[in-house]
């Protein structure tokens, strides 16, 4: 009788998603180790960012940038007692953050259908005329401009309501190697531009001969244009939700 093969997914995503991932993959076949590239920490101050609160009315529209843009925004609207007005048209870049804002506010939430980014969320029939609109994007510090620039273009007013940092952290390559050799079809999630960047400036001065037959997942078009200087097998997956992630695993591991 054959040995059943073993299947691992290196999630380079922050500890706590990690952690939550894992739990869905509880009663799988694949095996999650947790490897950030990044962390994401509240902000020392708050004080600017609950200034935002006090004119939340003047607002049309609020987008949200991530999960942790939500988690940290309801945060502040629970500590300040505070309500979104019911005429506010809320978006977000990715179907995980429309679900959990849906799940907390009381309003739908529009979000591209199938490319997740900024430049497909500008597509949607509700920017096409934003002139003289104040538009408000919750966000981490940094980050890229290519949505508010757009949007001022069009003439509408854009502030940033930035709630958390995001700190790229390095990977402990030598453990990671060690940890690669216990299986047979091996997987890296990579979700972001950023940590991409990150990941390929680590393996820029090393021999990385070890990690040529591992899968590459991302998210994004962008990000396997990045990576495939080092990378030949990288797979996009626009929907990373833990269940669309782990049918393309299987449909890899077993083809």
């Amino acid at each position: 009788m054959n040995k059943p093969k073993k299947i691992v997914l290196i999630s380079t995503r922050p500890h706590k998603t990690n952690v939550q991932l894992s739990n869905e993959l509880k009663n799988s076949d694949i095996k999650l180790l947790n490897y950030p590239l990044t962390e994401i920490y509240p902000l020392d101050n708050y004080q600017i960012f609950d200034t935002i609160f006090e004119n939340l009315k003047t607002y049309q529209h609020i987008i949200f940038i991530s999960t942790n843009a939500v988690h940290f925004f309801l945060e502040r609207l629970k500590k300040l007692s505070q309500g979104i007005p019911k005429n506010t048209t809320i978006s977000s870049i990715g179907p995980t953050t429309k679900i959990l804002l849906e799940k907390h506010l009381p309003s739908d939430v529009h979000c591209p259908v199938k490319t997740f980014d900024s430049e497909n969320l500008l597509k949607e029939e509700i920017f096409s005329n934003v002139k003289d609109q104040k538009i408000l994007i919750i966000r981490g510090i940094g980050g890229r401009e290519t949505l508010k620039n757009n949007l001022e273009k069009r003439g509408a007013i854009v502030n940033y309501g930035e709630c958390y940092v995001r700190k790229y952290i390095d990977i402990d390559l030598n453990r990671l190697k060690n940890d690669l050799t216990n299986y047979d079809h091996k997987f890296i999630l990579i979700s972001s531009t950023n940590s991409a960047k990150h990941f390929l400036g680590q393996l820029s001065n090393i021999e990385t001969s070890w990690l040529q037959n591992t899968k590459i997942i991302v998210n994004h078009k962008k990000i396997k244009g990045q990576l495939s200087v080092r990378f030949k097998n990288i797979f996009v997956c626009n929907n990373i939700e833990m269940q669309k992630v782990s049918d393309l695993i299987l449909s890899k591991s077993f083809d």
